[in-house]
């Protein structure tokens, strides 16, 4: 019995893992800064889950990473004086952190 209760809960959690990691997904491929496209942007940034992962608990630590992500890894100009620049990353910082605060409940 108890061996059932911890593979349950080993289940749970892995399924609101999957659930939480596909919608980060889905929230960087509607952003898609390199425009792609939403079917190639579904896979296009899923390598950078795990360190939004890392930093969504954090608003200043994940916006420093997603301004690092564009600049250096996707090698994309961003300028945060730039108001749409801003407003962009801003709102997609607040749908990431939204994902991991209802995950939370």
């Amino acid at each position: 019995m108890i061996g059932n209760s911890i593979t349950s809960l080993k289940t749970i959690q892995r399924i609101n893992f999957l659930e939480i990691f596909e919608k980060i997904n889905n929230i960087l491929a509607e952003w898609d800064p390199i425009g792609v496209g939403v079917k190639i942007a579904s896979d296009e940034y899923r390598g950078y889950i795990p360190k939004i992962l890392h930093f969504i608990q954090n608003r200043q630590e994940l916006i420093n990473y997603l301004e690092t992500m564009l600049v250096d890894d996707i090698g994309l100009s961003y300028d945060p004086h730039n108001r749409e620049h801003f407003e962009d990353l801003q709102k997609v910082c607040d749908n990431l952190m939204q994902v991991y605060h209802d995950s939370k409940e």
